[in-house]
């Protein structure tokens, strides 16, 4: 049985190569998958104006893909 999951996840992407991935979910399972399906593609700019609680999320790390839980 599948269930609805709220909120996304942010896929922070530079010169092609994901650099953070930041997720703003509800309802984790204790065990299972959870499939995203990607809904907008925003510049920095636009994800800046749309999206103004969390700039940090765009600080990018060169060695390592960030993933977060807020």
């Amino acid at each position: 049985m599948s269930k609805e999951i709220k909120w996304c996840v942010h896929l922070i992407i530079r010169n092609g190569k994901v650099v953070n991935i930041i997720t703003h979910l509800s309802d984790f399972p204790k065990n299972g998958v959870v499939h995203l399906k990607g809904d907008k593609i925003y510049t920095f700019n636009e994800f800046k104006k749309s999206h103004v609680n969390d700039h940090h999320e765009l600080v990018s790390n060169d060695q390592f893909i960030v993933i977060d839980d807020y």
